[in-house]
């Protein structure tokens, strides 16, 4: 996937394909945001400690014509087009109104009780005058041509590569390297070969995942190449269908959690790297408290007998059977990772040992979320963003319990951090006592870069490596 800080918006969401950086040891850099991105342009709108009123930088384009406080309308308004589910939508649903003042002023109406983490984020700028009667393909074209705002302009851009130059004007002061070269790779075999032959510097997460961690400690040990490992704040989780005579009955879910050794698994795959949550929020997120949930420790024979209790027996192959149905069922899993693969067919191996037969089918994970969410499917093993606890409770509304429903409409209209937090406490008791899925790892993140590149700085909030790519600088060692 492409490092979309450092790269034009018309690559964000490219399809599986890997960037990575070549950088170049001269005494300037560069770094590139996007036209339209909500980080376009730092200074856009200023927005008073209380006051939903803002103002638009002008800010010129090639036609010469500023950005208006229209074009913040415009972007809300094209925002609530665009498909239920997408981050973009749920940002959108949360204002009720953008009101024009003037040319430079507008003001925004949130609705009743919306108030979560990156609630002023939410507005952003789209120029009406290029895109109000764009055809699909001008809005693509449009896509290509980002505003330069940061300390990178695009110099090149060609298949397979987009070379970034430096802007010695950048805001912050200039950049301490003079290129970058973003190249994609088809898979990360072919990433971690150039890695190691030396034919690119940089590999962001997630080009390369934690599941390497055996590989990458032999050669990315900071004697050339370093590997920096970050735990995110997402995770990975199985997800439960809702046919009641499956997964929707709560005993089944019950007994898949003491069958799955979830340990076991992070230590085979991860090396013992990543850690197994316990909810659907995650440590040190200052909304989790984990505290309040009991951790379930695998039991087999335990497991065994919950399914036998709820009225399942062996039938042919040792295959559990109820009512005439056989436990044979689908496990798709998201790709794009292939520890995610991974560890899916070990949650298989696990199932088998109680007797449910899983056959892992590896989809595309737009496709796939489409289907969980309308509930076409049997158990499906999923990432799960847990950056921010509204959005993250908001995706589990209408799977849990009325009750954790009601909780999050309550949090969300809380101001006050320790108060939300005793809410969230709660409804992290509710989500882990109904099991809509199982966490099965924190994701880790893993960046390798030079020993001698410094200010690499990860972030466990999933933002690009490249944050503060002005800032990186060779040093000799």
């Amino acid at each position: 996937m492409c490092d979309h800080t450092a790269c034009a918006p018309g690559c964000r969401g490219r399809a599986r394909r890997r960037a990575t950086h070549r950088l170049r040891r001269r005494s300037l850099g560069a770094l590139r945001r996007g036209r339209g991105h909500r980080n376009a342009c730092p200074a856009r709108r200023t927005r008073r400690a209380r006051a939903p009123t803002c103002r638009v930088c002008a800010h010129h384009r090639e036609r010469r014509e500023p950005i208006t406080a229209s074009d913040v309308r415009f972007a809300w308004e094209q925002d609530e087009l665009t498909p239920a589910g997408t981050i973009v939508r749920w940002m959108a649903d949360r204002i009720a109104s953008v009101e024009v003042l003037s040319s430079r002023d507008f003001r925004v109406l949130y609705r009743n009780g919306e108030r979560w983490d990156d609630y002023a984020l939410a507005p952003r700028v789209v120029p009406s005058h290029r895109l109000a009667q764009a055809t699909a393909a001008q809005r693509a074209a449009y896509a290509r041509e980002p505003v330069h705002a940061g300390p990178f302009a695009i110099a090149a851009w060609l298949p397979g590569s987009i070379t970034l130059s430096a802007f010695k004007n950048y805001v912050l002061g200039p950049p301490k390297l003079g290129r970058l070269e973003i190249h994609f790779f088809s898979t990360r075999a072919a990433a971690l070969q150039a890695l190691l032959k030396g034919d690119i510097d940089v590999a962001p997460w997630p080009v390369l995942e934690a599941d390497l961690a055996k590989t990458l400690d032999r050669f990315a040990d900071g004697t050339r190449l370093l590997a920096h490992y970050v735990p995110t704040e997402a995770m990975t989780v199985l997800r439960f269908g809702s046919d009641p005579n499956r997964f929707g009955d709560p005993v089944v879910r019950k007994a898949i959690e003491l069958a799955v050794d979830r340990q076991s698994i992070v230590d085979d795959v991860f090396v013992g790297r990543a850690r197994v949550p316990k909810t659907f929020l995650l440590p040190p997120h200052w909304a989790a408290t984990e505290e309040a949930v009991a951790g379930v420790a695998p039991d087999r024979d335990r497991a065994r007998a919950v399914l036998v209790d709820a009225g399942f027996v062996r039938g042919q192959y040792g295959i559990l059977e109820r009512g005439g149905e056989r436990m044979t069922v689908t496990l798709q899993v998201a790709a794009g990772s292939t520890a995610r693969v991974e560890v899916a067919r070990r949650v298989a191996g696990d199932l088998a040992a109680i007797g449910i037969a899983a056959d892992v089918r590896e989809r595309p994970a737009a496709d796939l979320m489409a289907d969980v969410n309308a509930g076409h499917f049997d158990m499906a093993v999923t990432p799960e963003d847990a950056s921010d606890p509204q959005l993250a409770s908001a995706r589990w509304s209408g799977f849990v319990d009325p009750w954790f429903d009601v909780l999050g409409q309550l949090a969300s209209g809380v101001p006050e951090r320790n108060d939300k937090r005793a809410i969230y406490a709660e409804m992290e008791r509710v989500w882990s006592a109904a099991l809509p899925a199982l966490p099965l790892y924190q994701e880790l993140r893993v960046d390798v870069a030079p020993s001698a590149l410094v200010a690499i700085q990860p972030t466990p909030s999933g933002a690009a490596l490249s944050w503060n790519v002005s800032e990186w600088v060779f040093v000799a060692r």
